[in-house]
């Protein structure tokens, strides 16, 4: 069953993908394998997610389902992204490569 998309909800979903983030570039920079176009995903992604908790916050002052549907997409892009780049990240450690397949 589908968790309902709600302001707490989308709240706990910046969390948590806050904290994979920090684990996935603390995992990054402990191994050495930090290059600067990895930082620089790092920065973009860190950046999309301050956005859309910003935007968060701005659409209190708005009828939730006038918004919705506008945060959730963002949401699921930035969520896209993350993973996608994660899984990059994933397969240069598994075939040893120290560049990004980004």
């Amino acid at each position: 069953m589908a968790t309902e998309f709600t302001k707490d909800e989308l709240h706990r979903r910046l969390e948590a993908l806050d904290r994979s983030l920090a684990a996935a570039a603390n995992r990054i920079m402990e191994d050495g394998a930090s290059t600067a176009e990895q930082q620089r995903q790092v920065e973009i992604l860190r950046l999309k997610s301050s956005m859309l908790r910003q935007r968060l916050v701005e659409a209190k002052s708005s009828a939730w389902e006038d918004v919705k549907t506008s945060l959730q997409a963002d949401w699921d892009g930035l969520s896209e992204n993350l993973e996608r780049w994660m899984r990059d990240i994933d397969k240069d450690f598994q075939g040893g490569r120290r560049e990004p397949s980004l």
